[in-house]
């Protein structure tokens, strides 16, 4: 499922406002065919301060949907 299929049912990825490519890098240290690519996030909620714990959730779906859609890993 895809974080665009979740946004809808997900309360952690309801969270999720806004998402920036702001880098793109190949080059020194990048292995041949790879890239690296770095966002910006913004998340909210509309009825409470978020926790780190909550945060820190949203984070690891993200990752945990890149990582299974497109094979990406953390540098």
């Amino acid at each position: 499922m895809s974080l665009s299929d979740k946004s809808g049912t997900d309360p952690r990825i309801e969270r999720l406002r806004d998402v920036e490519l702001f880098d793109i890098y190949t080059g020194t240290g990048i292995p041949e065919g790879k890239k690296s690519v770095a966002f910006s996030l913004v998340m909210r909620s509309d009825t409470a301060t978020l926790t780190d714990e909550e945060a820190d959730g949203v984070m690891r779906e993200i990752l945990d949907a890149i990582g299974r859609e497109h094979g990406a890993v953390i540098r």
